[in-house]
């Protein structure tokens, strides 16, 4: 068997989508320190504890997974060195590479991927999608892991790709839980975590003893390189300090700016501003669960009653860095990509409607309790200032809770603490990674329907059946508006003149490994 074209076919994805290396690229010096100004950070750096992506970006470069996503969203091998399906598709076996260590020495086992994955599999999210998935992961000898599947399935090295599936030591994960954080990434990747201090950065050092792959690199796959002795993370939540920091020299790299600062990077000659078209969408997720928005049609009227383009452009700015598209696979060169069941005139307000649908709910003028954590992200307040803007309008009204982002995460869990939250969605490798359609992420969307379509997703082979199967998903999305999407966002950060290899496609959001840091003068 050719694994890696079973897994590309498994996924939906051609054959075509194999690793290339970059024409013309000029090899980066090793060396020096990444300074890299970010805007947000998670209260631990472990993975599996949230579905929300903040935890992600600090393990992205310290730990692994058994497979990485490459730039076209296909999982490829990472710490596996190869894996099988069995005849009747119920098993999927999985070798490791050879000699593979943890930061503190010890030997990467196959006990520790067990520990690991259990472990991610009692997670909310996609760790839900893993246990729905498999009926047992054991370790058959010290290098070889069997996961003993529920029905054949075409999505397990996808699940396994995500930064919540990182194997870490089972050593390092005593005491820990789903819900409860380790007390260091004990993992395999290029850094180890020097220091992690929630209220200021964090600090990664290049590790000595890493084995990278030998493939060209790809995003989170193949072989990375470490360029910088270096990586410091460093807390700047306010954007115009991270601009600043960016032109004065104190920064390298400044994440997530505001398009307002295109120019004034543009125009300086040390910086350049770097725009990633289909980053992602920008949400409000709905509790479906219990409260004033489980009313199915009050969520259908307050689709009805918005206007996405004053949305984006009060939360995005230039119309240069947004579309206004509706798909929930923001990425148009994904296998998944599509439009089905959105309704015509999608960014547009329909009065009539919204009046159609009032008239059918149960809807008295209660306040919508929207959830943000504007301090670490301002497009959670922007755009729910906006939409409430246009609600009350139709007497919809709207109670805009700030929160800092540990209250944000605790409070959007709980179905009798918010009705709605904003949020957004990045382009996964399967459908059934989408925390979104998860019943436990927060919103709690456990339709029936929803349900089966996900099992048969979950179970079938066929790439075109499954895309089929996902249109259905969309469309029903379209109708029972557990969320809404406003539009697609590009992604616009800034840097110094010299900065190696710099991320220019969505699925390189978090590989600085392969980032080297200017030249020094």
């Amino acid at each position: 068997m050719n694994s890696k074209r079973n897994l590309m076919l498994l996924a939906g994805i051609s054959a075509t989508a194999l690793l290339t290396a970059p024409v013309g690229a000029q090899e980066p010096k090793r060396g020096g320190n990444l300074r890299i100004a970010i805007s947000q950070m998670a209260p631990s750096p472990d993975p599996v504890v949230t579905t929300f992506g903040v935890n992600w970006g600090t393990s992205y470069l310290v730990c692994e997974g058994l497979f990485g996503l490459d730039e076209n969203w296909t999982p490829q091998p990472m710490l596996a060195d190869s894996f099988e399906y069995s005849k009747d598709g119920l098993k999927l076996t999985i070798v490791l590479r050879q000699g593979l260590k943890f930061h503190s020495g010890g030997a990467v086992t196959s006990a520790d991927v067990v520990a690991s994955l259990n472990r991610f599999r009692e997670s909310a999210g996609i760790g839900a999608s893993l246990k729905a998935t498999t009926k047992t992961i054991r370790a058959v000898d010290d290098r070889t892991i069997e996961f003993e599947l529920t029905s054949p399935s075409p999505i397990l090295p996808g699940l396994l790709a995500g930064a919540q599936s990182a194997i870490m030591s089972a050593k390092s994960l005593e005491g820990a839980s789903p819900t409860i954080a380790t007390k260091g990434l004990d993992c395999t990747g290029p850094y180890t975590l020097a220091s992690y201090q929630p209220d200021q950065g964090a600090k990664l050092a290049r590790w000595s003893g890493y084995q990278s792959r030998k493939e060209q690199p790809s995003a989170m796959s193949g072989a990375k390189h470490a360029y910088a002795d270096e990586i410091n993370l460093r807390l700047m939540p306010e954007p115009s300090v991270r601009r600043d920091a960016l032109i004065t020299g104190q920064i390298d790299i400044a994440r997530e700016l505001p398009s307002d600062f295109y120019d004034a990077l543009k125009n300086n000659p040390e910086t350049e501003p770097v725009v990633v078209p289909n980053n992602q969408s920008l949400t409000v997720v709905f509790n479906t669960k219990d409260g004033v928005a489980a009313d199915v049609n009050l969520r259908r009227a307050i689709y009805y009653a918005l206007e996405m383009q004053p949305i984006m452009q009060a939360s995005v700015g230039k119309a240069e860095f947004y579309t206004l598209d509706p798909s929930w696979i923001p990425d148009p060169n994904s296998f998944w990509y599509t439009k089905a069941g959105v309704p015509d005139g999608f960014g547009k307000p329909n009065a009539a409607k919204v009046k159609e649908y009032l008239a059918k709910s149960n809807y008295k003028g209660q306040p919508i309790r929207w959830l943000v954590a504007s301090e670490q992200y301002q497009k959670h307040y922007l755009t729910a200032i906006t939409a409430s803007q246009q609600l009350e309008e139709f007497g919809i009204k709207v109670d805009i809770v700030q929160s800092p982002m540990a209250s944000y995460i605790q409070a959007r869990a709980n179905v009798a603490q918010m009705d709605a939250f904003s949020s957004f969605l990045p382009t996964y490798v399967d459908p059934t990674s989408i925390a979104y359609l998860n019943p436990t992420y927060p919103g709690f969307w456990a339709d029936a329907q929803k349900t089966e379509l996900m099992k048969q997703i979950s179970t079938t082979i066929d790439p075109k059946e499954r895309k089929a199967i996902f249109e259905k998903i969309h469309a029903l999305a379209y109708d029972q508006f557990p969320f809404i999407k406003y539009g697609t966002e590009s992604n616009m950060y800034g840097m110094r003149k010299g900065v190696g290899n710099a991320p220019r496609v969505p699925a390189r959001s978090d590989d600085f490994y392969n980032v080297a840091p200017p030249p020094a003068k």
